[in-house]
């Protein structure tokens, strides 16, 4: 039961997380009427601002204990309280506000999200490897957390069909704005409801592991940490692999509203069946990506997602191309397409990070600086995210994309196909040959399997 306690933690954070990544660029531009560019601003200030927090969250964590919920429970506690009241507030920004003030409400909002958000998914990245106690037991948390991180993922697809349909009022459902307001209500009841259940049941057998806890917290510390997990190399290789295929999610997720919405004219449903097929891909995908590390180590298998991720993007494009030659059955041959990029994006969501845990145990086999290895971890991530989100939104603006037409011209349609095909695809190369490069012999990985 552990496990699924800790499991519950994945969903808490990412059903939010999620949301913001899916709807925020669009719900920015499209429903507050605000310039790419500014949007694009604000998410990488507040991402930046995460990224920098990570560090610091993951030293905090290593040293520093709250009462007796330790060093983990205490602070995911706590940020599920903070995450689930923001989320809300975040939403709610008033309409006929001037573009001024939503730029303020939006930034100052985020800033307090992406703040607790790093309270609860440094600690909970690090609480991973103290429950567990051996290679395979690493491996168990690692899929219980990915599958409800996964089901965190679905949740706002099916919420944008449930709270976005097409009415009247709002022929395009993706512009009603309290239908935002509803989602946020939801899934802050999620979070709160599954965040306190891992908050509080997760708990590892032993707290040995703090008995190093200085209760102090200094930043010359902070700061060596930091770099010694910089000065390993093959550290650095996985890392920087992971940033790739993040900047890829970013282009995804970022742009797929859009494109989707404007370039194929699809409904809410529409989208709502694509994401769905996307995630049933990526959550049914799971046990064969396992297996296929089991009999080719874990590097070649992740390669072969990458590879098949690829693939089904040149799909994509391959529809949008033909999309009026193949306009009876491009919807069909659009949930093939996205369905095979799910199964190759799987491998992308749980062997990255278990490559990672497996090197962070054999590098501090003896020492317990999970919280800051997490931590460095986020951090790269969410610096190159913050990037990639400031340079959608000056995209956007070149291709002139304007939010207040309910139809975009054919050049800004064609924009947002090669921003979507160019970032995804060359992200996911480069990340194919950092992963290529990164050497997993045989010898550390007999040592890690023995935990």
């Amino acid at each position: 039961m552990r496990k699924i306690f800790y499991g519950f933690g994945g969903l808490s954070y990412s059903v939010i997380s999620q949301t913001i990544s899916n709807f925020f660029m669009f719900f920015a531009t499209s429903v507050l009427g605000l310039q790419g560019t500014l949007v694009g601003i604000v998410v990488a200030i507040s991402t930046i601002w995460d990224g920098v927090s990570d560090t610091l969250m993951g030293h905090l964590s290593d040293n520093y204990k709250i009462g007796k919920l330790g060093r983990r429970n205490g602070y995911m506690l706590i940020a599920t309280l903070g995450m689930s009241i923001f989320n809300i507030v975040l939403w709610c920004v008033p309409n006929n506000f001037s573009n001024g003030l939503k730029f303020v409400w939006i930034l100052i909002s985020l800033l307090l999200l992406e703040t607790f958000n790093t309270m609860f998914s440094t600690p909970y990245g690090a609480l991973g490897n103290d429950l567990a106690s051996n290679y395979d037991d690493r491996t168990k948390n690692n899929a219980f957390s990915t599958v409800f991180y996964l089901i965190g993922i679905i949740i706002p697809s099916i919420l944008l069909v449930i709270f976005l349909p097409d009415t009247e009022e709002y022929p395009i459902g993706q512009l009603n704005p309290k239908g935002y307001v509803n989602i946020a209500i939801v899934t802050s009841i999620i979070c709160l409801t599954f965040g306190l259940l891992c908050s509080l049941l997760s708990f590892p057998r032993s707290d040995s592991s703090s008995n190093n806890a200085k209760e102090t917290i200094g930043l010359r510390g902070l700061f060596l940490d930091f770099l010694n997990v910089f000065k390993n190399k093959r550290v650095n290789k996985i890392i920087f692999g992971y940033v790739l295929t993040s900047i890829a999610t970013v282009f995804l997720c970022s742009v797929g509203l859009h494109f989707f919405t404007y370039s194929f004219f699809y409904t809410s449903k529409q989208i709502t069946f694509l994401l769905l097929t996307l995630m049933l891909g990526t959550i049914l995908s799971q046990p064969l990506w396992v297996h296929i590390s089991k009999l080719r180590r874990k590097k070649p298998a992740l390669i072969i997602g990458i590879i098949l991720t690829i693939l089904s993007v040149f799909g994509v494009i391959f529809i949008y191309l033909f999309r009026i030659e193949l306009y009876n059955i491009s919807f069909i041959l659009m949930l093939i397409a996205i369905l095979i990029c799910g199964i190759g994006s799987g491998a992308l969501y749980c062997l990255p990070l278990s490559l990672y845990g497996d090197r962070v145990k054999f590098e501090e086999n003896s020492n317990n600086k999970n919280g800051i290895y997490s931590g460095v971890l986020t951090f790269a991530g969410n610096i190159a995210n913050s990037i990639t989100q400031l340079l959608v939104g000056l995209l956007l603006d070149i291709i002139h994309f304007d939010g207040g037409e309910n139809v975009q011209s054919l050049s800004v349609q064609t924009g947002l196909a090669l921003i979507l095909f160019i970032g995804v695809q060359l992200s996911l190369i480069l990340a194919c040959f950092i992963f290529a490069s990164y050497k997993e012999c045989v010898e550390n990985y007999e040592n890690l399997s023995k935990g």
